[in-house]
């Protein structure tokens, strides 16, 4: 299917979107975009090892990966590569405005998803009947080309989401979705501001012992080990990613106390953040 397209990039029309045949880039050049982009990757031939913040996934034919926004990642191996890549912001996604919670907005790209789901052979036409219509458009660049892409676009993020959500036999009411979507937001806005389930309960207008309910549910964890994970996310990317200093990443973390940053990172982790920057430090990716 790869060689179908013949896609080199960008397109100048368009400043929230870009397809790629990820066979003729560089993709660790390409694929690690800072800030705004999200990706879709589909993988149709050979394979290799996908890093994703600190995380590594073999990549193969058929496995399709979704790359939030702001994630570190890094191609550790290569072999052969071929498929497709999508990239795309928020502006772009919310092109169509549709009052059905389920696909308004970027409220879809959120959500505990796995970091990839693999495609049945039957579900392989779905996939590449979409993303040939996307292709043409966007070099074709017709008459309404850009909403024809966000509307395949978001039907290639509810697949993905199915997908997901049956690889983890996850059968969530409507109303739990939207609380985990929203729990979910407001932790990436404001995990250096708030740091207790009962912080995060009272902005959703919720219990705390309701919201740990529905996080014990579904992720088999609590909100406050939900709530440390994003922390430490975000406190391994800046030791390895940036040159601040610990006392400064501890500040930007919301931490006042520079000492208990350091016991909470070495709870987590069984590491230092000196020592854990040593290991890991990569200011040249940046």
């Amino acid at each position: 299917m790869a060689n179908n397209y013949n896609i080199t990039g960008a397109n100048e029309s368009f400043t929230d979107f870009r397809i790629f045949n990820i066979s003729n880039i560089d993709l660790n050049k390409n694929i690690i975009a800072k800030g705004k982009w999200h990706t879709l990757l589909y993988i149709t031939g050979g394979d290799g090892v996908l890093k994703i913040d600190f995380d590594e996934h073999i990549a193969l034919k058929n496995k399709i990966f979704y790359i939030e926004k702001y994630r570190k990642t890094n191609w550790i191996k290569l072999n052969s590569i071929e498929g497709i890549m999508v990239q795309f912001t928020d502006a772009f996604y919310n092109l169509i405005y549709t009052g059905n919670p389920k696909i308004k907005s970027d409220q879809t790209l959120l959500g505990d998803f796995p970091p990839f789901v693999k495609l049945e052979p039957d579900e392989e036409s779905e996939w590449i009947g979409l993303m040939n219509i996307i292709r043409k458009e966007y070099i074709r660049l017709g008459e309404n080309s850009k909403e024809v892409i966000c509307l395949s676009l978001k039907i290639l993020m509810m697949f993905f989401r199915r997908k997901a959500f049956i690889k983890g036999k996850l059968m969530i009411t409507d109303r739990k979705k939207q609380l985990l979507n929203e729990f979910r937001k407001a932790l990436n806005n404001k995990f250096s501001e708030l740091k207790t389930s009962k912080e995060f309960a009272q902005l959703l207008n919720i219990s705390p012992n309701y919201l740990n309910a529905i996080c014990k549910d579904i992720y088999n964890k609590t909100v406050s080990e939900i709530i440390q994970e994003r922390i430490m996310l975000e406190a391994k990317r800046l030791l390895s990613h940036t040159g601040l200093s610990v006392s400064e990443i501890s500040y930007k973390l919301g931490f006042k106390d520079n000492s208990y940053f350091g016991r909470y990172f070495k709870k987590a982790t069984g590491l230092p953040p000196e020592k854990f920057r040593v290991i890991n430090y990569k200011v040249k990716n940046v």
